[in-house]
Protein backbone atom coordinates (compact mmCIF):
# COMPACT_ATOMS: atom_id res chain seq x y z
CA UNK A 1 0.00 0.00 0.00
CA UNK A 2 2.69 2.12 0.21
CA UNK A 3 3.23 2.86 -3.96
CA UNK A 4 -0.56 3.82 -3.77
CA UNK A 5 0.33 6.55 -0.70
CA UNK A 6 3.15 7.92 -3.05
CA UNK A 7 0.96 8.33 -5.87
CA UNK A 8 -1.72 9.85 -4.00
CA UNK A 9 0.89 12.56 -3.24
CA UNK A 10 2.13 12.90 -6.16
CA UNK A 11 -0.98 13.61 -7.97
CA UNK A 12 -2.00 16.12 -5.31
CA UNK A 13 1.43 18.12 -5.71
CA UNK A 14 0.68 18.06 -9.96
CA UNK A 15 -2.83 19.28 -9.04
CA UNK A 16 -1.09 22.40 -7.49
CA UNK A 17 0.15 22.80 -10.66
CA UNK A 18 -2.86 23.06 -12.93
CA UNK A 19 -4.91 26.02 -11.80
CA UNK A 20 -5.91 28.43 -14.18
CA UNK A 21 -3.65 30.72 -13.35
CA UNK A 22 -1.11 28.60 -15.00
CA UNK A 23 -2.74 28.44 -18.13
CA UNK A 24 -3.75 31.99 -18.33
CA UNK A 25 -1.03 34.40 -17.48
CA UNK A 26 -1.20 37.70 -15.84
CA UNK A 27 -2.87 40.30 -18.05
CA UNK A 28 -0.40 43.15 -19.48
CA UNK A 29 -1.47 46.41 -21.08
CA UNK A 30 0.81 47.58 -23.98
CA UNK A 31 -0.04 50.38 -25.90
CA UNK A 32 -3.85 50.71 -24.57
CA UNK A 33 -4.29 47.20 -25.43
CA UNK A 34 -4.74 44.17 -22.49
CA UNK A 35 -2.82 41.21 -23.67
CA UNK A 36 -3.19 37.53 -22.01
CA UNK A 37 -0.77 34.53 -22.69
CA UNK A 38 -2.21 30.94 -22.84
CA UNK A 39 -0.08 27.86 -22.05
CA UNK A 40 -0.68 24.79 -23.20
CA UNK A 41 0.11 22.00 -20.09
CA UNK A 42 0.76 18.73 -20.30
CA UNK A 43 1.31 16.56 -16.62
CA UNK A 44 2.27 13.17 -16.68
CA UNK A 45 2.96 10.58 -13.68
CA UNK A 46 3.66 7.30 -12.40
CA UNK A 47 5.02 4.94 -10.10
CA UNK A 48 4.74 1.68 -8.85
CA UNK A 49 6.00 -0.42 -5.53
CA UNK A 50 7.15 -4.31 -4.74
CA UNK A 51 7.37 -6.33 -2.21
CA UNK A 52 9.73 -9.75 -1.14
CA UNK A 53 9.73 -12.26 1.31
CA UNK A 54 13.46 -13.60 0.51
CA UNK A 55 14.92 -15.77 2.93
CA UNK A 56 15.92 -15.88 6.27
CA UNK A 57 19.78 -15.98 4.70
CA UNK A 58 18.97 -13.10 2.87
CA UNK A 59 17.70 -10.72 5.36
CA UNK A 60 13.79 -11.89 4.80
CA UNK A 61 10.97 -8.89 3.85
CA UNK A 62 11.14 -6.47 1.84
CA UNK A 63 9.13 -3.00 0.18
CA UNK A 64 9.50 -0.33 -1.65
CA UNK A 65 7.67 1.91 -3.95
CA UNK A 66 8.86 4.81 -6.40
CA UNK A 67 6.89 7.29 -8.22
CA UNK A 68 8.14 10.07 -10.52
CA UNK A 69 6.00 13.21 -12.70
CA UNK A 70 6.52 15.95 -14.96
CA UNK A 71 4.78 18.86 -15.42
CA UNK A 72 5.45 20.59 -19.09
CA UNK A 73 4.38 23.93 -20.09
CA UNK A 74 4.58 25.93 -23.69
CA UNK A 75 3.12 28.87 -25.11
CA UNK A 76 0.27 28.38 -27.07
CA UNK A 77 -1.74 31.45 -27.72
CA UNK A 78 -2.48 35.24 -26.93
CA UNK A 79 -5.69 36.92 -26.31
CA UNK A 80 -5.68 40.68 -26.78
CA UNK A 81 -8.48 42.81 -26.16
CA UNK A 82 -8.73 46.15 -28.14
CA UNK A 83 -10.94 49.07 -27.89
CA UNK A 84 -13.89 46.94 -26.95
CA UNK A 85 -12.67 43.63 -29.04
CA UNK A 86 -10.98 40.42 -28.07
CA UNK A 87 -8.95 38.41 -30.84
CA UNK A 88 -7.34 34.92 -29.95
CA UNK A 89 -3.52 34.82 -31.60
CA UNK A 90 -2.32 31.39 -31.69
CA UNK A 91 1.44 30.76 -31.38
CA UNK A 92 3.13 27.60 -32.95
CA UNK A 93 5.97 26.66 -30.71
CA UNK A 94 9.56 26.14 -32.74
CA UNK A 95 9.95 22.22 -32.23
CA UNK A 96 13.38 20.49 -32.36
CA UNK A 97 14.91 18.72 -34.30
CA UNK A 98 14.15 15.39 -32.10
CA UNK A 99 10.35 16.24 -31.97
CA UNK A 100 10.01 16.47 -35.32
CA UNK A 101 12.01 13.43 -36.17
CA UNK A 102 9.88 11.07 -33.85
CA UNK A 103 6.67 12.56 -35.05
CA UNK A 104 8.07 11.45 -38.55
CA UNK A 105 8.75 8.01 -37.43
CA UNK A 106 5.50 6.15 -37.56
CA UNK A 107 4.78 7.21 -41.19
CA UNK A 108 8.50 6.17 -42.06
CA UNK A 109 8.32 2.65 -40.41
CA UNK A 110 4.53 2.04 -42.24
CA UNK A 111 6.35 3.49 -45.58
CA UNK A 112 9.45 0.60 -45.14
CA UNK A 113 6.88 -2.12 -44.18
CA UNK A 114 4.84 -1.52 -47.25
CA UNK A 115 8.05 -1.26 -49.24
CA UNK A 116 9.78 -4.83 -47.81
CA UNK A 117 5.88 -6.48 -48.83
CA UNK A 118 5.93 -4.99 -51.97
CA UNK A 119 9.91 -6.48 -52.71
CA UNK A 120 8.78 -9.94 -51.15
CA UNK A 121 5.63 -10.01 -53.44
CA UNK A 122 7.35 -9.32 -56.64
CA UNK A 123 10.21 -11.99 -55.56
CA UNK A 124 7.71 -15.05 -54.89
CA UNK A 125 6.27 -14.19 -58.00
Amino acid sequence: MIAQDVLKQLAEDLKQFARTETIFGKPTEIQGNTVIPVCKMSIGYGGGGGEGEGTEKKGGKGAGAGAGGGVRLEPAALIIAREGEISVVGIQAKRGKLETLLEMLPQTIEKVVKAKGKKEKETEE
